[in-house]
Order: C-alpha cells, then structure tokens, then sequence
C-alpha cells in the first residue's frame, strides 16, 4: 500500500504543480489588458501611429497566448483529478473484490 500512496502523492504533486503555474501565466495575462499606446511614446517618427497600433497588437495577443495557457494547464489538472479518481475507485473495487472471497 505504501507504493500507492506514494503514486497518489505524485500525481497531487503534478496537479498542484499544473494549478501553480496556470495562475502564473493568468496572473501575466492580467498585465496585459487592453489599453491604448500614445504614439507620442514613439516620438517624432513617421510610422509612430503604426508602432502604437503595432504594440496595441502585441499586447492583445500576448494576453490571448497567455490566458490560453492558463486554460491549457487547468484543464491538466482536471485530467489528473480524474485520472487520481479513477485509481482510487479501481483501488477499491480491488479491495472490495479481495475481501468478498
């Protein structure tokens, strides 16, 4: 039985380690919310109104990859949640199968 536990152990690891790193990668796409870039930041340039549009761009697709992380590995964890229930139902069947003889 020790064995086992040890097995659940890292798969609690796995989801804790998944929930972690989701809320980091939320946590990045917080800072990146939609706001407009002055083109004065860019100076004089020509092309200073195309580079605001340009980081305006960047900032919404960086949010997007991000947030789209942040569901990837929360639904991870919810496969291992899964996977962790379905061993401790097998386990107990197991059990139950032993004990009936």
């Amino acid at each position: 039985m020790k064995r086992f536990a040890a097995d659940l152990g890292g798969l609690d690891g796995c989801r804790r380690a998944m929930l972690r790193q989701a809320g980091q990668f939320g946590g990045l796409a917080d800072e990146f919310s939609p706001r407009g870039v002055d083109a004065a930041a860019f100076g004089t340039l020509d092309v200073a109104s195309q580079l605001a549009e340009l980081a305006v761009r960047l900032d919404a697709a960086s949010r997007g990859q991000f947030c789209a992380a942040e569901r990837f590995l929360r639904g991870v964890e919810r496969r291992l949640e899964t996977v962790r229930q379905a061993i401790i139902e097998a386990e107990k069947a197991n059990v139950s199968a032993i004990r009936a003889r």
